[in-house]
């Protein structure tokens, strides 16, 4: 009737247990009941085998007491004497190295200021301000490393401002949205 399958730690599945064996059950409400392994006399719970071999169990009352083909079994909550101690497993040692530091967050209106136009600019003047500005500063037009950083800054002020989603995160917050 019972088999190897059926039998698990208590603890198991998620659950804190004291880790001895138990054989897992369903109930006739369908919820998952743990019994003593071996039969039990002063035991309150019927468990029986179904046609699919899962092991089922019920509570034997004066109504509906013991059937032939089923086992008294004591439930393992009442014998269960709580979770087991565990060791206790110290958190790995921390990095000695320091975090890397904080990317720098331009201030506030500051990507309008590189692009040269106001915070109520609408999308049209973003563009040609960007244009005009990437006509003076591309390396291949002008060979000064200044300019060369200078455009990288332009360009990232433009790609923040020139999506609507973004923009609107950075008039909100201050910050440079990152790129999607």
């Amino acid at each position: 009737m019972f088999s190897k399958a059926d039998v698990a730690r208590c603890g198991g599945r998620g659950r804190p247990g004291c880790g001895q064996l138990v054989r897992w059950t369903t109930t006739e409400a369908g919820k998952p009941l743990a019994v003593n392994l071996a039969p039990d006399l002063e035991g309150n719970t019927a468990v029986w085998g179904d046609v699919h071999g899962v092991l089922r169990s019920r509570r034997v009352t004066k109504v509906r007491p013991l059937d032939p083909w089923e086992k008294l079994m004591m439930p393992h909550a009442a014998t269960c004497k709580g979770p087991a101690r565990r060791r206790r497993i110290d958190p790995p040692p921390r990095s000695t190295s320091p975090p890397p530091p904080p990317r720098p967050q331009p201030r506030a209106g500051e990507l309008y200021d590189r692009l040269g136009v106001t915070s109520t600019a609408a999308q049209d003047d973003i563009k040609k301000a960007y244009r005009r500005l990437a006509r003076q500063l591309h390396p291949d037009l002008n060979p000064d490393p200044a300019a060369a950083e200078r455009f990288k800054k332009v360009t990232e002020a433009y790609d923040a401002l020139s999506d609507p989603r973004r923009r609107s995160t950075y008039d909100v917050t201050g910050r440079t949205p990152r790129p999607r």
